[in-house]
């Protein structure tokens, strides 16, 4: 196997499983981004929170609510 099929089984088990942990959202297809405010952000998801949040990929912080929209500049 090569390492994007042992990443995404990994993140299906961690998915499966409920771990608390990050992971790129959608099955683990999403891919990072530049936002219209220049900031590198990955769409995640947390099984065991049942929630979906970006990631700043600069800081590695989960973003607020609020602050993913100001990063995606929607205000």
């Amino acid at each position: 196997m090569n390492n994007d099929t042992n990443s995404l089984q990994a993140i299906r088990k961690a998915i499966e499983t409920f771990q608390n942990v990050w992971v790129p959202a959608n099955g683990g297809t999403e891919t990072e981004f530049v936002s219209r405010t220049g900031k590198r952000l990955l769409y995640c998801y947390n099984s065991a929170l049942a929630r979906h949040a970006y990631l700043d990929l600069g800081s590695d912080i989960i973003l607020t609510d609020d602050e993913a929209c100001i990063a995606l500049g929607l205000y």
